[in-house]
């Protein structure tokens, strides 16, 4: 899997990460295979995405967002996109945030040795909303999550939304980790749409 290849899908990750949250808020519900997959990889410490999701089949929602984004712009897809570049922002300043750092990773280590509860139930996206409001939730600029009021006030699904948008953060890390940079977004896109419909998923 060459450099491009590792970045699409690591960039994949956090647009999943991001239609996840859309679905939540307009519909109450979401991509359950996919949902798993980014919930999970938030206990999984590895910088190879690879080892991060199973297989492409993990990164279906993302892979279709990113294609729609890259082949027809942003119009319909405005919240997406602005989700996953506040992240991206977000995530440069939570990195020179050593204090916050540190309460994230001790926190994920205690979510993640609690095996008798799964990363889905409602007692660990409570911990990880909790997580994501001490920390993240402090930091400028603030995510505004557009939708639907019965679905943003149920307390399960904004739990739920404050996980999914943790997971964007771990996202973010790992696309800046195989080398992706924010101005990949404007020229690598005719490569990546390219890979991407090569890719079976």
């Amino acid at each position: 899997m060459n450099k491009l290849h590792k970045q699409t899908l690591a960039l994949a990750s956090l647009l999943q990460s991001a239609t996840l949250v859309d679905q939540l808020a307009r519909t109450g519900v979401c991509d359950s295979k996919s949902d798993k997959a980014s919930l999970r990889s938030l206990i999984t410490n590895s910088t190879n995405v690879e080892e991060v999701f199973n297989s492409p089949k993990d990164l279906s929602v993302g892979l279709n967002s990113l294609k729609t984004v890259f082949s027809k712009g942003t119009k319909n897809n405005q919240h997406i996109a602005l989700y996953s570049l506040t992240l991206i922002s977000l995530e440069k300043k939570l990195m020179k945030n050593k204090a916050l750092l540190s309460k994230i990773s001790t926190e994920i280590e205690t979510i993640k040795k609690q095996d008798f509860f799964d990363i889905g139930h409602s007692n660990s996206l409570a911990r990880l909303a909790e997580l994501y409001k001490s920390t993240l939730g402090k930091l400028n600029p603030t995510i505004m999550v557009n939708g639907e009021q019965i679905y943003l006030s149920n307390k399960r699904t904004s739990n739920h939304i404050r996980a999914l948008l943790l997971a964007g953060i771990r996202a973010v890390s790992l696309w800046k980790s195989q080398g992706g940079k924010t101005w990949h977004l404007l020229f690598n896109k005719k490569q990546a749409l390219k890979l991407i419909n090569t890719i079976d998923f």
